[in-house]
């Protein structure tokens, strides 16, 4: 078991390494803006309000979104705490983060969890936006590893905690 513990550990790193060696300094900004916007899932907070106001403020419309992005935002930051694993920047001191570095456990990444949730519950409410919303949500995600602050495995783990969620109170409505 621990063979393949330090294996899955091993390609991790080298998918971090690789996400985060490709660089293009115009890009730099867009990612910065979208981990910036995509904190505590405030991009997609915005987005569930602002469709619940021009959709004839359906209250599920706003109550669906922000609960999956703050359920999962509650399950990702209890989740760090039983890991507790070290940020890539800390782990190699080589690696010089384009943002501020958070002090939090990497693992799991709460951007991507709310940002899977967000995403996925406004694109069922909102299907017309589905690739707006997911293609932000995406790039939400791939901001924590291009700008050196998670590992690209912790951004799944994310992912999959804010899919859980959503599906969990979309099959509830």
């Amino acid at each position: 078991m621990k063979r393949w513990v330090t294996k899955i550990r091993d390609l991790d790193r080298a998918l971090f390494r690789k996400v985060f060696g490709v660089k293009w300094e115009p890009f730099d900004g867009v990612m910065r803006a979208f981990t910036v916007a995509g904190t505590a899932g405030a991009l997609f907070g915005a987005a569930a309000f602002g469709a619940f106001i021009l959709s004839g403020l359906e209250p599920l419309n706003l109550a669906v979104p922000w609960a999956a992005i703050a359920g999962s935002w509650l399950i990702a930051e209890c989740t760090k705490h039983l890991f507790n694993r070290t940020r890539p920047f800390l782990w190699d001191t080589e690696i010089a983060p384009l943002i501020k570095t958070p002090s939090s456990s990497s693992f799991p990444s709460g951007h991507s969890a709310t940002a899977t949730a967000g995403a996925l519950t406004l694109s069922v409410l909102y299907p017309v936006l589905a690739p707006v919303f997911v293609a932000a949500g995406a790039l939400v995600a791939l901001s924590r590893v291009y700008l050196g602050v998670h590992y690209p495995f912790d951004v799944l783990a994310g992912a999959l905690i804010g899919t859980a969620v959503s599906a969990l109170l979309l099959m509830l409505l």
